[in-house]
């Protein structure tokens, strides 16, 4: 694959999918519901919901997707099919681990989330040509780490505010990094023309 190549697909994927911001508000409205649902309910409860919970992230993502006109899959892109599969893999790798912290672990539950949940935010990073997704995936995982180990007491409460926090603040930042990232590229991907 050729430099122009990539910057090609990296182009047609930020306008198609909009770097997949339905996702983004997604993951935020997941936290939100984690945190409530921490707040109200015990923790021999609260694990049961947040991990029903998991299966409807994909689906309100699609309808938010929809609603922002942004493309989720974006089908015939080779790195739209990378981040899907790879975002897919992760879910279907890391399932094990959260059901087992569910059952046998609950109050490590949010953390292993927390982390395993954003870690195909590396590919994103390359795949879309933006900084942004490994910052939020290290900014993250640092934050939910440092809770987990120094406020074992705040851990249900703080670590679904954080990532939250995270989603939303990505989210909103999307729209502009995406506009500079599109206006950037000569052409939206189109060869600049050769010299006469």
């Amino acid at each position: 694959m050729t430099a122009f190549e990539l910057l090609t697909l990296r182009t047609e994927l930020a306008q198609r999918s909009r770097w997949n911001i339905g996702y983004f508000y997604s993951g935020f409205t997941f936290w939100v519901y984690v945190a409530v649902v921490g707040s109200i309910l015990p923790l021999s409860n609260a694990r049961l919901y947040w991990l029903v919970g998991t299966f409807f992230i994909f689906p309100v993502a699609l309808a938010f997707s929809r609603a922002l006109r942004a493309d989720p899959f974006c089908k015939g892109n080779s790195l739209g099919d990378l981040v899907g599969y790879s975002h897919m893999s992760v879910i279907a790798f890391t399932l094990p681990l959260v059901i087992l912290a569910c059952i046998y672990f609950p109050e490590a539950m949010l953390l292993v989330m927390a982390i395993c949940y954003c870690v195909d935010f590396y590919v994103m990073t390359w795949a879309f040509g933006s900084p942004l997704f490994a910052l939020h995936a290290a900014i993250r995982t640092l934050l939910v780490s440092v809770v987990w180990f120094a406020l074992p007491e705040w851990r249900v409460l703080a670590i679904p505010l954080i990532v939250a926090a995270a989603y939303l603040v990505t989210a909103v930042l999307i729209p502009p990094l995406n506009r500079r990232f599109l206006k950037d590229r000569p052409g939206h991907g189109v060869p600049p023309s050769s010299p006469a």
